[in-house]
């Protein structure tokens, strides 16, 4: 049977199997056969579990607000600045990692990230879009509205492929974004959209980024580009995906009130 781990914090290894994946503590002192680098070839059902389970070590006790909760069109095109920045950030960036991954001769990885530049291409217009059928303009929304988790998750993004000895984070990233997009299901694209005034059509964006759009068909063709690298590229890749999900789950300060959104928007020097 195939195992494969990774140690994602210093206190925390994820374990998996084809059928399960665990958190595994290492005691200090004693004999642990994870406390050691990972070995042997990975698959996609273990590779899964390894990314999942980091996913799921990241959240424990912690949930994500749902995009519908305590909504106004106003604080939508606040979260939709959020989700502009995060998708520019991927048609900018991973071209970048994908000229570090050529350089190294990592034909796979350059595919993976020059494939997924071409799919996401327009994403971050999406965004735009739905900020001006909102009845504001994109490019003041955009400049005024600076989401933290948002301009969080794109720096760690940014670091992974411009800072980094190795890019490699960036899958990590991009498997864990995507990942977690597959859990917002229609229902809560459909409250957002009942959230807006009628006949205003601000939920592309949101709906491409939710069980409805392209995610789960990345998800699976990332998996299967991870399960085919290196033990330890499988291991930076858990890793990075762990790091991602702490930083999506990490609790922030409370969305703005619309009146200081107005603040922002319409008063800002």
């Amino acid at each position: 049977m195939t195992v494969e781990w990774a140690r994602v914090a210093p206190d925390r290894v994820i374990v998996a199997t084809p059928e399960d994946a665990w958190v595994h503590r290492p005691a200090r002192g004693l004999p642990d056969e994870f406390d050691t680098p990972m070995t042997g070839q990975g698959s996609v059902a273990t590779t899964m579990r390894l990314l999942d389970g980091a996913i799921g070590a990241a959240c424990v006790g912690r949930r994500p607000t749902p995009a519908a909760a305590t909504l106004t069109p106003l604080r939508w095109a606040w979260r939709l600045a959020g989700y502009y920045r995060t998708t520019d950030a991927t048609t900018r960036l991973l071209p970048e990692a994908a000229g570090r991954f050529r350089a190294a001769g990592r034909t796979a990885l350059e595919s993976w990230a020059r494939t997924r530049t071409r799919e996401e291409r327009g994403h971050d217009r999406l965004a735009l879009r739905d900020i001006r059928a909102l009845g504001y303009d994109p490019d003041l929304v955009v400049a005024r509205f600076d989401p933290p988790g948002a301009s969080a998750l794109v720096r760690y993004f940014t670091q992974a492929v411009q800072d980094a000895p190795d890019p490699i984070g960036c899958v990590g990233y991009a498997y864990a974004l995507e990942r977690l997009a597959m859990e917002r299901g229609l229902r809560e694209v459909d409250a957002v959209q009942a959230m807006l005034p009628p006949g205003v059509n601000a939920t592309r964006c949101l709906r491409v980024h939710s069980a409805a759009g392209s995610d789960a068909s990345h998800v699976a063709d990332t998996l299967r580009m991870v399960a085919r690298l290196s033990p330890a590229e499988r291991a930076a890749v858990a890793r990075a995906t762990y790091q991602t999900a702490r930083l999506f789950y990490r609790p922030g300060a409370p969305m703005p009130a619309d009146r200081e959104l107005r603040d922002r928007l319409f008063t800002h020097p």
